[in-house]
């Protein structure tokens, strides 16, 4: 939410503060919030998200914000 310049947890919230930016896809967005909360494993749902929402939304990102350099991984060999 970097062009509403806020955040909160509350996933009912942000879902339509992102719906006032896409409205297209608010309703979609409205019902992965309420999925946040209350889980039910429906394949299409999961599908939906994975295949649609999760790709258009990394798209978005990119179109507005552009893409970030990976980040280096770190070359330790674990606890010492």
């Amino acid at each position: 939410m970097p062009r509403w310049n806020g955040w909160t947890s509350d996933l009912v919230a942000m879902a339509e503060e992102f719906a006032a930016y896409h409205p297209a896809r608010g309703e979609q967005m409205r019902a992965a919030a309420v999925l946040g909360y209350r889980p039910t494993g429906d394949p299409a749902a999961l599908t939906s998200y994975v295949d649609d929402l999760g790709p258009w939304l990394t798209g978005e990102y990119a179109r507005v914000h552009g893409v970030k350099a990976a980040r280096p991984h770190s070359q330790t060999s674990g606890p010492r």
